[in-house]
């Protein structure tokens, strides 16, 4: 009897998950009151009928777990500057292509300029800079950003579909308030 059970449950949930869509199930029971589950309709004698219209399960594809983590311990800043040259178009169009989710800090006044070279111990400020977590590189390199964005556990490619917008001017945390650790900032990539 046990070995019959586990068959008709083979069956049933082969069933189920073999077929993409299921519009409609129903419940009865027989003269004998014994209670059956079935995709037709039951017949015209049965008792207690109920019917479920079902709908197909979606399952939404998301960041696993790699990307998710390496987005808490490692987030992503992207620095540029009020105008972004040739370096910087480069530089968004690979973390683009990447689909790794960042936010982009601007550097527009001459405070977040200085704040900006005392935190990376720099002689200039000098943009695209890209920080993950504790590590930075100053300046666009695909290979030197590839090598970063491994370190910090990212996968090749990420599932961030657009880039953030810039925040407007005066909103953003300077270079000194941004700590790269800090999550509260991050926001993940949206259409």
């Amino acid at each position: 009897m046990t070995n019959l059970r586990l068959l008709l449950c083979v069956s049933i949930a082969g069933t189920v998950f073999a077929s993409p869509v299921w519009a409609q199930t129903y419940k009865w029971k027989d003269a004998q009151g014994n209670t059956h589950y079935s995709g037709t309709p039951p017949p015209p004698d049965a008792r207690s009928v109920t019917e479920k219209k079902l709908q197909p399960s979606v399952v939404e594809q998301g960041a696993s777990y790699a990307e998710r983590e390496a987005m808490r311990t490692a987030p992503v800043t992207l620095w540029l500057g009020n105008e972004c040259d040739a370096l910087c178009e480069s530089a968004l169009a690979f973390l683009k292509n990447r689909s790794i989710a960042y936010i982009e800090q601007r550097i527009i006044t001459d405070e977040q300029k200085q704040a900006f070279v005392k935190r990376f111990n720099l002689q200039e400020a000098r943009v695209p800079a890209i920080n993950a977590g504790k590590d930075h590189l100053i300046g666009f390199s695909a290979s030197a950003w590839t090598s970063l964005l491994n370190r910090a556990g990212y996968p090749a490619k990420g599932t961030a579909r657009v880039a953030p917008k810039a925040p407007a001017p005066g909103t953003a945390p300077t270079a000194a308030e941004a700590d790269p650790a800090d999550t509260g900032n991050w926001q993940p990539a949206t259409e």
